[in-house]
């Protein structure tokens, strides 16, 4: 990575490790959101449970990145795919409330109401655009699909023990997602896991197109 990526890439980080700690915060100090949701309840939510690991890789990369601006070290390769499974963890967020929230619960709700703007937008696309047109240092292989996808498998196991196997009468969750709509869980938790896999595996792809014409454009550079 250049040096002004490197610096960008840093910029971008910190907004999402300010903003989201600031987010989460918040719900400790008042903020309930539309939905009148509590504090502790929010880590129930993937959103919330998807920003905080987006947050947490970003919080990785950034020592360092700041490493690297000043000793021209290279950026550990563990840590860019940490950055991609945050990235993917919150592109998923993204899309479930594109596709399925925001139908069914209200785009203004999901997307410009409060924290919402940040959690399910912001922050989202904020990853998105650092991981694969900033932090595009190296060539991701396809085997690190299914580590992207393993936030949304243990998230999804373990809302599917809550609501169906335990159930809410039983002191499990309420199906606050509407997964099992219909008593159709099993298609919601087969289609979660296909749009988990078919956003790691298109961000991989925007990911490495970006990084074979950054190096070919450098390679470029060099032979002139």
């Amino acid at each position: 990575m250049s040096r002004k990526k490197l610096i960008l890439s840093l910029i971008m980080n910190s907004v999402i490790v300010i903003t989201t700690i600031a987010v989460v915060i918040s719900y400790f100090f008042g903020n309930d959101g539309e939905y009148n949701i509590p504090p502790s309840f929010r880590f129930f939510l993937f959103t919330t449970d998807s920003n905080v690991l987006c947050m947490l890789s970003s919080l990785i990369l950034i020592p360092f990145e700041i490493r690297a601006i000043t000793s021209n070290k290279d950026l550990p390769k563990a840590a860019v795919i940490l950055k991609y499974v945050g990235t993917s963890a919150v592109g998923l967020t993204f899309m479930v409330v594109i596709l399925f929230l925001g139908p069914t619960m209200g785009y203004r709700e999901m997307l410009f109401s409060g924290t919402s703007v940040y959690m399910h937008l912001c922050g989202p696309i904020l990853a998105f655009v650092s991981f694969c047109f900033v932090e595009n240092v190296y060539t991701l292989k396809k085997r690190t699909i299914p580590l992207a996808v393993i936030p949304a498998f243990i998230y999804g196991t373990l809302y599917l023990i809550e609501v169906i196997v335990i159930g809410y009468e039983n002191g499990g969750w309420k199906d606050f997602y509407g997964f099992n709509t219909g008593g159709l869980w099993y298609l919601f938790s087969v289609g979660l896991i296909l749009l988990s896999t078919a956003i790691a595996a298109a961000i991989r792809f925007v990911h490495n197109i970006t990084q074979r014409s950054t190096h070919g454009i450098q390679l470029s550079i060099k032979e002139k």
